[in-house]
């Protein structure tokens, strides 16, 4: 008899323990987790590869837009090794061979300043004068000043500063370096005749004329490329050689018949009327607002032309402050007393000054007085020190009062640093 499939009897099957506990899903579980770590391990392996190819030594910037797109820009950051002799400091000789140089404004730039600066010229134990690549001038009794900041002498730092800014004029010789007036031995003391000093004073005048614009006036002459910064004219005497070097030109510029001119929009702390007193050895005029206020200027020149030497047609108008010195100590010169000025904190008040010297020995001091002034009262004290206060356009620092008080020792005048200070208005040079 035939049994049908439906009627078969199919024996049952006895399950391991292996099978009872899911043996067969753990196989499969481990077996997935192996392939995925190959995976990984491949994409590990081929990304290392790859960074192998590029600097190990650079990094990048974000990918961002920009100028570098999707691709970031590197950067190169390799160390150099240290070495023991490169990274010792070696301190620097500071020397100068003039021991007898006073003010003048850097390197401390060409200064400085401004150096006027700009500075810029040695000093006592001067620090001489740094900024930039270093340098310096020291020794002796010059006037420099330093310390890594920019140079700092009596004619200002280099740079932007917070005083009056200074450019310095060869009148010798064109813009393009060619002479104007070649100095001959045997001519007169300084290697010049009459008539080319004049030719001096001609060029002075047309300063005046143009209100004090001397980038205007003086376009065809030779201009150092350094702008100084000077808080105050406060200048002892000194060989007239200190005005190019502290401009950075005294290899090319001899020291005679140049123009300092200080130029720049101040404010007075006060509502007042002001004046300027001071005078110079040779040159010294102050305009305000486009007017003569002061003509300081040494007048005592000998020669034919003698008429053609003065600066300027001003005459002192106002009366001088009695008790106070009649001459400055350090120089040669009397003090002049300016024309009465009308400023105030809200107003800005154009002033240009303008320094020169026809050889030899120079000296400069400026000064200001105000009617409010305690000594202008009947049984007033006199200022302190017994001159009155320097003329300042921004607070001077401890570096520059230091200078500035070393420089006057020798004659016994300190300069009165603690009267009113003028604050900047627009101020700019005018190129």
């Amino acid at each position: 008899m035939s049994v049908t499939p439906s009627d078969e009897v199919v024996p049952s099957r006895r399950r391991t323990l292996w099978q009872r506990l899911g043996g067969e899903g753990f196989i499969v579980s481990v077996t997935i987790h192996v392939l995925l770590v190959l995976i990984a391990a491949f994409l590990i392996i081929s990304v290392t590869k790859e960074s192998a190819k590029k600097d190990p030594d650079s990094f990048s910037t974000g990918s961002g837009g920009g100028a570098a797109g999707e691709k970031a820009k590197q950067f190169q950051t390799r160390l150099q090794p240290k070495n023991p002799k490169t990274t010792a400091k070696t301190p620097a000789r500071i020397t100068t061979k003039n021991a007898s140089a006073t003010i003048a404004l850097p390197d401390v730039p060409t200064v400085a300043m401004s150096s006027l600066n700009a500075g810029v010229m040695g000093g006592g134990t001067s620090k001489g004068f740094g900024g930039g690549a270093g340098g310096g001038m020291g020794g002796g009794l010059g006037v420099g000043v330093g310390a890594g900041k920019n140079f700092v002498s009596l004619f200002g730092g280099r740079g932007a500063g917070n005083g009056l800014i200074g450019e310095f004029w060869d009148i010798k010789r064109a813009k393009d370096h060619k002479p104007i007036i070649t100095l001959k031995p045997g001519v007169s003391t300084y290697g010049y005749t009459d008539d080319e000093i004049s030719d001096y004073f001609r060029a002075i005048r047309k300063v005046i004329s143009a209100k004090g614009d001397a980038t205007l006036a003086l376009e065809k002459y030779f201009h150092a490329d350094a702008v100084l910064s000077a808080n105050g004219i406060f200048q002892p005497t000194m060989n007239a050689a200190e005005a190019p070097k502290a401009f950075g030109v005294e290899k090319e510029v001899a020291p005679v018949l140049w123009l300092g001119v200080y130029r720049g929009r101040i404010r007075a702390p006060f509502a007042d009327q002001f004046r300027f007193v001071g005078g110079c050895d040779n040159v010294l005029l102050v305009i305000a607002n486009g007017k003569v206020v002061l003509d300081g200027s040494l007048k005592h020149m000998p020669g034919d032309s003698v008429k053609n030497y003065y600066a300027a047609d001003w005459k002192q108008t106002t009366e001088p402050l009695s008790g106070l010195p009649a001459r400055a100590p350090t120089n040669n010169f009397n003090f002049v007393y300016g024309d009465w000025v009308r400023m105030d904190p809200s107003t800005d008040t154009d002033i240009t000054i303008i320094l020169g010297e026809s050889g030899g020995a120079y000296g400069a001091f400026v000064t200001i007085d105000y009617k409010t002034a305690p000594w202008h009262k009947k049984g007033g004290a006199l200022p302190a020190g017994g001159y009155l206060p320097l003329f300042l356009v921004g607070k001077p620092d401890a570096e520059l009062r230091e200078l500035m008080e070393k420089a006057g020792a020798p004659a016994g005048v300190k300069p009165f640093l603690d009267g009113p200070i003028f604050t900047p208005g627009l101020r700019g040079v005018r190129r």
